[in-house]
């Protein structure tokens, strides 16, 4: 067993009490007077929670503390826990047999496809009529107001908070002669640090200065708008308007760092035999290939891959021309329309997404909490499981909540059929380079000619 998963174990054991240790009285205090009034409420039924991305270890962490906690809540409800299918997402076809889970994780790209289907259930009811406006002000006001479609159904309730940052390898910077990355850092300081960063042998790229998948439509997006773009018309979603100027140039940026530069690495030089998830991308890292990377915030895996091998820290994402954005998500818990218990699937989200749940989440990958009221808490956590993580700036990512500056992705008219004409265009300019940055204003047209058949 690996220490990562050593540890998850030893501080999980009795989870029903492992937070309120780690946190002190006054948040357990908390939680039992929540517990107390959610369990006025008489519900019944077995639900199948599908956990996305998840190991064998969160199975049976997930399972273990909710039949500890959300059971002794609601003990006439009989919650499974399963695994995400690797490969092809069978869950729409799932939804139209009848056979999906009761509740699964999803976010606000994905989930538009089971919601045009009708088989997501709207929120936005047991919202209003359960939430005080205190908890509702408790969200992050960006996420929370992402989880409402544009069709106005509230698709689910925030799981945690993903924001994009800039990951650094300080021992490089410190032989490059560099200061660190700070929140003066202008795109143009971001390029010229890729460049001096780069390593090569002879005209092999040893080390890459910078890491930023730009062939990621929810990537690409945040650049567009760091330049003062639009991905899609703010007062227009059939109009796809990333052929302005802005947008161009943005693109651009992107593609001289990585063919022209050659310091922005190439996902098929990175990845030759393929791959390039997060756990692909922390791997590079940890091993030198990368001295930044703009990616998700992800403390304990980064810790964990990186080990003792060399000091790093994060950074926010430096400032575009016109303003700073980034990536930020909304993933979170959804309930299938079909489902035959609604009323205990949303109460199992409630308390998926309630605090007690949420800093099981912490202990388990020190992801961002949703809300507010417990982020000193998320951080005493992250630095007790990990105290290299105290000189990591871990407060990168609360401050961008603050600023607000972290964006959802906006959506197209039919999402689905627009990300099928832009991918493979984003692969063309950004993967391959065998197409101009003009041609996304070609595949722009062709995009809002679609959306308004």
């Amino acid at each position: 067993m690996d220490r990562r998963l050593q540890r998850r174990r030893l501080l999980l054991k009795g989870a029903a009490t492992t937070v309120a240790a780690l946190v002190g009285q006054g948040a357990s205090r908390r939680r039992a007077e929540t517990r107390a009034a959610v369990a006025r409420r008489q519900v019944s039924g077995r639900l199948r929670y599908r956990l996305a991305a998840a190991t064998p270890d969160e199975i049976w962490v997930a399972q273990d503390f909710l039949r500890i906690t959300f059971g002794r809540l609601f003990p006439d409800v009989e919650v499974t826990v399963e695994p995400a299918p690797s490969g092809e997402d069978p869950l729409l076809a799932e939804m139209e047999s009848g056979t999906a889970p009761d509740v699964f994780d999803t976010w606000r790209d994905a989930v538009v496809k089971y919601a045009d289907r009708g088989q997501i259930l709207d929120l936005g009811p047991m919202v209003e009529r359960d939430l005080s406006a205190e908890e509702v002000a408790d969200h992050f006001p960006w996420q929370w107001r992402d989880f409402v479609l544009p069709s106005g159904l509230r698709f689910g309730m925030p799981k945690y908070v993903n924001v994009v940052v800039l990951w650094y390898n300080r021992d490089m910077f410190d032989e490059a002669g560099l200061a660190a990355p700070d929140d003066s850092w202008m795109h143009e300081t971001y390029a010229d640090a890729a460049r001096r960063l780069t390593r090569r042998d002879g005209e092999q790229v040893t080390t890459w200065g910078l890491y930023y998948p730009a062939f990621a439509l929810d990537r690409f997006f945040s650049k567009v708008e760091a330049w003062g773009g639009h991905l899609v018309d703010p007062e227009d979603p059939t109009r796809a308007a990333f052929d302005s100027d802005e947008a161009l140039a943005a693109a651009e940026w992107a593609r001289a760092l990585t063919f022209d530069d050659r310091a922005n690495a190439r996902r098929d030089h990175l990845f030759p035999a393929g791959g390039g998830g997060v756990a692909d991308t922390i791997g590079r890292f940890a091993d030198g290939q990368l001295a930044m990377v703009e990616d998700g915030f992800y403390p304990f895996s980064t810790a964990v891959g990186v080990g003792d091998r060399f000091r790093w820290g994060y950074a926010p994402v430096p400032r575009g021309p016109v303003r700073r954005r980034s990536l930020g998500t909304a993933g979170g818990f959804a309930v299938w329309a079909g489902t035959p218990h609604q009323e205990a699937a949303w109460e199992l989200v409630k308390f998926l997404s309630g605090p007690e749940y949420q800093l099981e989440l912490t202990v388990l990958t020190g992801y961002l909490p949703n809300r507010f009221s417990i982020l000193t808490e998320w951080k005493e956590i992250c630095t007790r499981l990990f105290p290299v993580l105290a000189d990591a700036n871990l407060d990168v990512a609360p401050q961008a909540m603050a600023d607000g500056y972290p964006a959802n992705r906006p959506l197209f008219s039919r999402d689905a059929d627009a990300q099928a004409l832009i991918g493979p265009a984003l692969e063309r300019v950004f993967v391959t380079g065998e197409a101009p940055v003009n041609h996304l204003a070609d595949i722009a047209r062709q995009v809002t000619e679609t959306l308004r058949r």
